[in-house]
């Protein structure tokens, strides 16, 4: 059964130090949450095992465990020992590589470069597993469908699907579920809302339940289609308060 955690980047102003990260650890444990994925590129400290160490001491001082890092390639693919030791440290096993390199998206071999790159961090990481992050730039149109489907067909990677950048890039993500099925260990459960003002309509990420993705579907179909983490993420103005909303709305 899927469980559901917490994405950090979602209280990243809040972890600044160890005692504040300390705090915000308590107050997610206690609003029931004992899964976390680290967002890496946007914490304050050096990229150490001994960071890691501490932050592991934390998170089982409040029951919580770190199941998956994201992290850019960049940083990933500089020192891979390190970043396995990082991730051992942690006991994370699922990699949730950042974002996509948009200088590889001009051409198609660019592309095709890129998957090779990922292959080949894929493989040097052993038991741990690369997923990759996508946001609306992988539902750009190709000859071959777009960048999603190019980079599944073309790479063995893993992907961690998240639902606000699938609606925002027109992807529909209960149709990719089932074409990825077996092949997304970890998603970013985020909801999208449409915004207006005048006749220009937009939209942005909101709390679960209050925007326009049918949630009790998603579930269902990541459910069936093995997906091991669900991460609540969003960028809103009331951090914690709209954990906790989207929590009591999954």
């Amino acid at each position: 059964m899927m469980q559901i955690g917490l994405q950090t980047f979602t209280v990243r102003k809040l972890l600044h130090s160890p005692k504040v990260i300390d705090q915000v650890f308590s107050h997610l444990a206690k609003l029931g949450l004992n899964n976390l994925e680290l967002a890496v590129d946007y914490l304050k400290f050096p990229f150490t095992v001994e960071q890691a160490r501490w932050i592991r001491s934390l998170a089982d001082k409040h029951g919580l465990r770190v199941r998956s890092c994201q992290i850019k390639y960049a940083t990933a693919a500089a020192d891979i020992p390190a970043t396995i030791a990082y991730m051992r440290e942690l006991g994370a096993n699922i990699l949730v590589n950042s974002t996509i390199d948009l200088n590889r998206m001009n051409s198609r071999d660019g592309l095709l470069r890129y998957c090779e790159m990922l292959d080949e961090l894929n493989y040097r990481l052993g038991d741990i597993t690369l997923a990759h992050h996508n946001h609306h730039y992988e539902f750009l149109r190709m000859e071959e469908g777009n960048v999603l489907s190019f980079m599944a067909a073309n790479s063995t990677v893993d992907f961690a699907l998240d639902t606000y950048w699938c609606q925002r890039g027109g992807g529909n993500v209960l149709v990719l579920l089932e074409e990825l099925r077996g092949r997304v260990p970890v998603m970013h459960l985020r909801d999208f809302t449409i915004t207006k003002r005048g006749l220009i309509t937009g939209g942005t990420d909101c709390e679960i339940g209050r925007g326009n993705i049918p949630f009790p579907a998603v579930l269902r179909a990541a459910q069936a289609a093995g997906v091991r983490y669900g991460m609540i993420e969003q960028k809103t103005k009331t951090l914690l308060e709209s954990v906790r909303i989207s929590l009591q709305n999954l």
